[in-house]
């Protein structure tokens, strides 16, 4: 950094004037040869961004030209969207059927999320009496269900007193019996029950669309 204080008469050095007409000639060129600080607009045109083909047909747009797009088609007797308990539930009962009558029956489970229970992250108190009629073995098999619970107290909270509710045997919040759960731990092992049985499950795939036969009735969906 150079300081000149010539208030003071302190005269410059040769090396200081040398400088100083180093910076008045940088001055006078900075505006041809300095960039400019400023955007310049482009006036050339952004391509578009691929959008869905529902928002923007890929017949009028020109980079899809030459291109095929025709989709994979699979069937199946049943296709279940979403992986949660009652999907997962509805998939294994339908094997459990089937082989009980010795059917073939092909069950597809398509599921968003990357991996089955991912997308499940809420608590339960789970009652099990559903579980035990799909899985009387749940225990053997090594279900999540490691907490029961052990005591119910409900109570009105005041600005000051907590008033204590009676708990009737027979209402919702009677839970003897139940067992405190992480559904996604749940769902997890019942997709892991599922895939035992045969059903196919497909992580990662959304259902984007439904589709309908002509007189209205549902055919399949899209992905």
């Amino acid at each position: 950094t150079l300081f000149r204080s010539s208030s003071m008469g302190f005269p410059l050095c040769t090396h200081s004037r040398q400088a100083h007409r180093y910076l008045r000639h940088l001055k006078s060129v900075k505006k041809e040869c300095l960039p400019s600080l400023y955007p310049v607009r482009s006036t050339t045109s952004v391509p578009r961004i691929t959008t869905h083909y529902s928002v923007y047909p890929r017949e009028k747009d020109k980079r899809w030209e030459g291109v095929s797009m025709e989709r994979l088609a699979e069937e199946a007797d049943v296709v279940v969207v979403g992986a949660g308990p009652a999907g997962l539930s509805a998939a294994i009962r339908l094997k459990q059927l089937a082989v009980e009558h010795n059917k073939e029956l092909r069950v597809c489970l398509v599921e968003k999320a990357s991996q089955i229970g991912a997308h499940t992250l809420s608590g339960a108190c789970l009652e099990p009496r559903a579980l035990e009629e799909l899985f009387p073995d749940w225990k053997e098999r090594g279900a999540p269900l490691h907490t029961p619970v052990t005591e119910d107290k409900f109570g009105i909270l005041t600005e000051k007193y907590r008033i204590p509710v009676p708990i009737i045997p027979g209402l919702p919040m009677n839970n003897h019996g139940n067992y405190i759960v992480r559904l996604g731990h749940l769902v997890k092992w019942l997709g892991e029950q599922a895939e035992e049985l045969g059903v196919e499950v497909y992580p990662g795939y959304a259902a984007a669309e439904a589709l309908f036969h002509d007189d209205g009735s549902v055919k399949g969906i899209a992905t």
